[in-house]
């Protein structure tokens, strides 16, 4: 099936249609103007007219409508209803029960279509910005799927060069790309998978001994970009710590704090309890991931090997926010 694109703006009569919604200032100068030549059309030809004196008030109650909102509308339908009364009451007199008729008439078709009218500018207002938000959505979903496909890429090539074989590689490819899933199920918006922090650490955590997991900072949502390059680092630093660090020790433990600062979300692994560790000769895989993973987003990363345990302190830019402060 061929994708349809809303096309509001091709329509000719839509031009006929003001884009924004007049102030009542304006509207009421409008329904004036159109007032004025309502009755210059009656005086011209109301040897020849039929009915009532606002007969010449109806076509214009649409373009009142239109281009003056429904208070330009309205205040037109009021006017025509004055020139009625002074016509009757000077120049053409007519029986109560008529006028009265006449009126009513009057009254019902000129509400009726001023309300028409404006169903029909929200219509076309909703079409607009809906045709609006698909296109900048569209944008968005190129824009994420060209940068998750160039990050996909370069795991695979760093997880190849870490390699030894293919039965060592698959699991690690594996792993990297289930966190990476999991942080975009976070980041959708989903109510089921509320996309803050803590809660992205726990599922990445979730198949460590969560009592060696101390987790502790304040509740921040993270945007659809940040979460998934996060959750690519988590996921390195803990297959590391379970490997090499704090989780591979019965006494270890990890603590991970987060906080939002003036313009960075700062976020610290640290391991303590675990092996004693010192500073690489070279740079390894897990740093050059860890970097490769926050550099296009803005994102820092530094490694500190201290004597209790590696630290690793993330600096992510202030696109995510405090939940309470939505």
């Amino acid at each position: 099936m061929g994708e349809h694109k809303i096309q509001v703006g091709d329509a000719w009569w839509m031009y006929l249609v003001p884009r924004s919604r007049p102030s009542f200032l304006v509207g009421q100068l409008i329904a004036f103007l159109c007032a004025a030549v309502s009755v210059g059309l009656w005086l011209a030809l109301n040897n020849i007219l039929l009915g009532a004196p606002f007969i010449t008030f109806f076509p214009f109650i649409v373009l009142a409508t239109a281009w003056g909102g429904r208070a330009g509308g309205t205040t037109l339908m009021i006017c025509g209803l004055i020139f009625a009364v002074v016509v009757w009451v000077y120049a053409r007199p007519v029986s109560y029960a008529s006028a009265l008729l006449s009126s009513s008439v009057f009254t019902s078709f000129g509400a009726l279509t001023i309300a028409i009218m404006h169903a029909m500018q929200s219509l076309m207002a909703a079409l607009e910005q809906a045709e609006n938000e698909a296109e900048v959505l569209a944008r968005e979903m190129r824009h994420r799927v060209g940068n998750i496909m160039q990050l996909v890429q370069a795991i695979a090539q760093m997880t190849a060069r870490a390699s030894g074989d293919l039965s060592e590689f698959m699991p690690r490819f594996e792993g990297r790309m289930r966190a990476l899933s999991e942080a975009h199920r976070l980041s959708s918006g989903h109510q089921a998978m509320p996309n803050d922090v803590e809660t992205l650490l726990r599922i990445l955590l979730s198949a460590y001994d969560q009592e060696r997991l101390l987790l502790k900072g304040t509740a921040i949502a993270l945007d659809a970009e940040t979460a998934p390059r996060l959750a690519l680092v988590i996921h390195e630093l803990a297959t590391n710590a379970a490997k090499y660090g704090a989780l591979s020790v019965a006494q270890g433990i990890v603590r991970v704090e987060w906080e939002l600062l003036s313009e960075t979300i700062e976020i610290v692994w640290r391991e303590e309890g675990g092996p004693p560790v010192s500073a690489p000769t070279r740079k390894g895989f897990g740093s050059r991931l860890i970097t490769a993973a926050l550099s296009p987003g803005g994102g820092k990363a530094a490694l500190y090997f201290d004597a209790t345990g590696l630290r690793c302190v993330l600096s992510l830019p202030r696109q995510a926010r405090q939940k309470n402060a939505e």
